[in-house]
């Protein structure tokens, strides 16, 4: 899409990254830690395992405000390139969640590759998805009927589109009310769809952004071990995108690879009558929240993420 190419004109906070950074300023690295958890007033955080088709025990966690039932449901899926990244990424957003919107949060911590390669994170979250809609009401103060969303970050949001697809082929019931796309990729870039690909251009363009490359795109790639013509790895190739929920958000970094084929699934999605909405970061970098947490504008992505979950729900 050349019309946006000028949202890769690099931010100066991170241009030459990390030496434009303000002094002292807070980094993040992508891992595997699972802590114990600190507690937090107002709120009831707790896990317990779901059992995925192959007996694995999925850890789960929940976030609630304390005394609180007949909640939506948020299924969360962290990013991490389907080879690292945990509960730990994305802990304090999902705190803030439970505690400003309400509703009720499930981080998954699914099983990541090389160790566990593809389909296996994919199948454990989308289990955790037929759990919540089978079970979940009786085992946790849910109420579907309320709000019934899944969503995630990068290779999180990649599952989401992959699992709302097979969702409705399926018929899973209650069906998805909502979708949350943040900094989400949709296809392999060697299986893009030939009526797309001069509106999927950033994944070739943008190789000098701090954090995701086109090279370390095709590193994560060959760790997960998902054939690029999958639709559970490339959900833009599924003939039809129609009845995957009510509503969907996306977050796209205008200085990311991956923008391209967001703002391409946001406008195929609205298409078919999904109640769309979206947040563009010019000059920022794939997942710039996570990375440095206490910049001017990841504190601004945060508000943006409490009205974009917000939106959903209404």
């Amino acid at each position: 899409m050349t019309e946006y190419r000028h949202l890769a004109v690099g931010h100066p906070q991170w241009i030459d990254f990390p030496n434009n950074l303000p002094p002292n300023t807070r980094r993040v690295g992508m891992n595997r830690d699972h802590l114990e958890i600190a507690s937090q007033p107002g709120l009831d955080i707790y896990e317990f395992n779901i059992q995925a088709r192959d007996g694995h025990p999925i850890c789960v966690r929940v976030y609630k405000q304390s005394g609180r039932t007949g909640l939506p449901l948020l299924i969360y899926l962290h990013g991490g390139g389907f080879a690292t990244g945990g509960l730990e990424t994305d802990d304090v957003s999902c705190r803030v969640l439970a505690t400003q919107v309400p509703v009720l949060v499930l981080n998954v911590e699914y099983r990541l590759a090389p160790e566990n390669p593809f389909p296996t994170g994919f199948e454990d979250s989308f289990d955790v998805v037929r759990w919540s809609a089978s079970q979940g009401p009786s085992e946790l103060p849910i109420n579907l009927q309320r709000g019934f969303i899944l969503g995630g970050t990068s290779a999180g949001a990649n599952f989401t589109a992959g699992i709302a697809h097979l969702a409705v082929e399926e018929g899973l019931m209650p069906s998805l009310t909502g979708l949350l796309f943040l900094a989400g990729s949709f296809c392999h870039p060697d299986v893009r769809p030939a009526e797309y690909r001069d509106r999927i251009l950033s994944v070739d363009e943008i190789n000098d952004a701090p954090g995701l490359t086109r090279k370390s795109i095709d590193y994560f790639a060959a760790k997960y071990g998902a054939p690029p013509e999958d639709k559970r790895l490339s959900p833009l190739l599924f003939e039809s995108h129609a009845g995957l929920a009510k509503k969907a958000i996306f977050y796209i970094c205008g200085w990311d690879p991956r923008r391209d084929e967001a703002l391409l699934f946001e406008q195929l999605l609205k298409k078919e009558d999904v109640d769309t909405k979206k947040y563009v970061y010019s000059g920022l970098p794939h997942g710039f929240w996570t990375t440095c947490p206490d910049l001017d504008v990841s504190k601004a992505w945060e508000k943006d993420l409490i009205e974009g979950v917000r939106f959903l729900l209404e």
